[in-house]
């Protein structure tokens, strides 16, 4: 751990990437934007408070975020190189504050859509904060700075579910769930504005005309972006990873209760999980070098370690394997988030970091949403499930394997991070206006 404390106090103390304050309104707002101890019993409160039906909830009113965050996805690399990226963090904070106080307030059915609308939007925005923080460092700061908000971020989300588990064994009232929310959303919405400004915003009148054009426009920024093999292989591990560990969380609750209906520890395990997912992010520091040099064995690893999980836990069927494995699968595809997005904003010529992070994160859902609907065609149990999701890794597995052969080589920027210790510091395109 030495050499990581040594890393973090070297970017505290410094001043010349970004500053102490800079730094505190980041974590500020990753945590406040997570901490959120309402959500483990949304689907409670809509029942027993807001009198929907558990068929209402699942089929009319949650399946609108999914198809909303999936369209908004696609349009905030638009959004941001039009507006800018602190405008859409800034929108992004205000429509989750939105959300909840909607869902505190509102009674009737489309309400609750339009929520689910809103609350699609706040979270497609935070890809935007994830993509922005590159904006603020020189490129050999990048790892840890994702790795600490996204640290940040989940020790959050944990410490609001472990917050929930004891309000609810005290018989709390919901108000008390959400007026904790509210504050901490409240929070996170008046920290946005302190955000530095970003000078990555352009006209609209020319970039709209010149849509089609070779030389400018948006078809030639899609080309500079994905301009290399390597991060086009690594993007597509990006979407691939993102579906089936999303889908992994959708169903991992659904497979506790399958197999033990009457355990009570599930919101302990999704709090451990998430611990899990933050030391794999502070993990991602130390394995960047190795990560490097390995080219695409890390993820194809990855990917197999992440197979043989599910596979565990769709034969086992056994509830402490079922916990175990959701806690390693956790902590296996975060410190492999980190270490890819990092890599792939690395291998970028035109730092249109957001454009990387949106399309990448919209191929992932499509992903999802897809194989989703093929689970709801098959009809499989959440057992048979589970080992589908294994197929499905084993199958990214393959894949990936023949691509590190195929590609052995990984030369484009691969040994760039090593020299950037002694090379010149890229010039942070943030004006820092704290």
């Amino acid at each position: 751990m030495e050499g990581f404390w040594c890393r973090l106090r070297s970017l505290l103390t410094q001043s010349r990437s970004v500053s102490s304050s800079v730094l505190a309104v980041l974590l500020i707002y990753s945590f406040s934007s997570q901490f959120l101890p309402i959500e483990p019993y949304l689907v409670p409160y809509l029942t027993s408070v807001k009198h929907f039906t558990n068929f209402q909830v699942t089929v009319d009113i949650y399946p609108c975020s999914i198809y909303a965050q999936l369209i908004f996805t696609l349009v905030m690399a638009p959004a941001c190189f039009y507006l800018s990226y602190k405008l859409v963090i800034v929108l992004g904070a205000f429509a989750l504050l939105i959300t909840y106080l909607i869902i505190w307030g509102g009674q009737s059915l489309l309400s609750m859509q339009i929520m689910q609308i809103t609350y699609g939007f706040g979270m497609a925005a935070r890809l935007v904060f994830s993509s922005y923080i590159f904006l603020l460092v020189p490129e050999e700061e990048y790892q840890i700075m994702t790795s600490l908000t996204t640290t940040t971020s989940l020790l959050s989300f944990m410490l609001a579910s472990e917050l929930s588990q004891l309000l609810a064994i005290e018989k709390a009232s919901y108000a008390t769930f959400f007026i904790l929310s509210l504050i901490s959303l409240g929070i996170c919405c008046a920290v946005t504005i302190l955000l530095p400004k970003d000078c990555s915003s352009s006209p609209l009148y020319p970039s709209l005309t010149a849509f089609w054009s070779q030389d400018e426009g948006w078809l030639r920024i899609l080309k500079e972006t994905w301009d290399g093999k390597n991060i086009q292989i690594l993007s597509l591990w990006w979407a691939l990873a993102y579906a089936g560990f999303s889908l992994v969380q959708n169903y991992g609750t659904s497979l506790f209760d399958a197999i033990d209906s009457k355990s009570n520890l599930n919101g302990h395990i999704l709090a451990v999980s998430q611990a899990a997912g933050s030391l794999g992010s502070l993990g991602a520091v130390y394995l960047e070098l190795f990560a490097i040099k390995s080219g695409m064995f890390i993820y194809v690893l990855g990917s197999a370690l992440m197979a043989i999980v599910c596979a565990c836990m769709g034969f086992s069927m056994k509830i402490w394997v079922a916990y175990l494995m959701y806690v390693m699968i956790s902590g296996i595809y975060q410190t492999l988030a980190c270490l890819v997005s990092v890599r792939c904003s690395r291998l970028l010529s035109n730092r249109q970091f957001i454009l990387l992070f949106s399309v990448n994160n919209f191929a992932g859902l499509l992903v999802e949403t897809l194989l989703q609907a093929a689970l709801e065609i098959l009809g499989l149990s959440v057992s048979a499930q589970f080992i589908s999701f294994a197929g499905f890794f084993f199958l990214t597995t393959a894949i990936f394997a023949v691509c590190c052969f195929i590609g052995n080589g990984d030369g484009d920027g691969g040994s760039k991070i090593v020299s950037l210790a002694s090379e010149g510091e890229t010039e942070p395109l943030i004006s820092e206006s704290l």
